[in-house]
């Protein structure tokens, strides 16, 4: 029948839903089309694992959400997009400061930095946080792997 003749038989303003609808039915079968009682809920660093992952391995926002096991690929398509924000918001106020100097202030016990060690610190936070989504992916990728092996053996 086609998505747009189905979405205006079951007055769906949009064939979107329908195609993720379809999507998920092929993914997960009757699974993926059941209301979820439980919300996934998923930790900053694993997002971000997830769309390293994506971007190393050139994969789609579907074949990512089949490889984790996530219901939904706009899930992953909306990550993206918000951190897309993020970085061009935390790019644009990194640019608005000026250098600092090396001063102690007496009153806060603040240090400012020199241009040179603040890019350092940027370049080790982005480092840690790396690092912290790849401990993420490895826990993920052994619970993933624990539930399927416990399924072979119900089997």
């Amino acid at each position: 029948m086609g998505y747009p003749r189905l979405a205006k038989k079951h007055g769906v303003k949009s064939i979107t839903p329908i195609r993720i609808w379809v999507g998920q039915y092929k993914r997960f079968g009757i699974e993926g089309l059941k209301p979820n009682k439980v919300k996934q809920t998923f930790t900053r660093e694993f997002k971000l694992s997830v769309l390293r992952y994506r971007e190393l391995n050139k994969l789609s926002y579907e074949e990512t959400a089949d490889h984790f096991g996530i219901l939904s690929y706009t899930t992953i398509w909306k990550w993206q997009k918000k951190f897309e924000v993020e970085k061009d918001k935390n790019e644009a106020t990194i640019e608005k400061r000026s250098p600092p100097v090396m001063k102690k202030n007496k009153k806060t016990n603040e240090i400012h930095l020199k241009e040179n060690e603040r890019q350092e610190l940027i370049r080790l936070r982005e480092e840690n946080e790396n690092l912290k989504a790849g401990i993420e992916y490895q826990k993920k990728l052994q619970a993933l792997t624990q539930h399927i092996e416990e399924k072979r053996k119900k089997r």
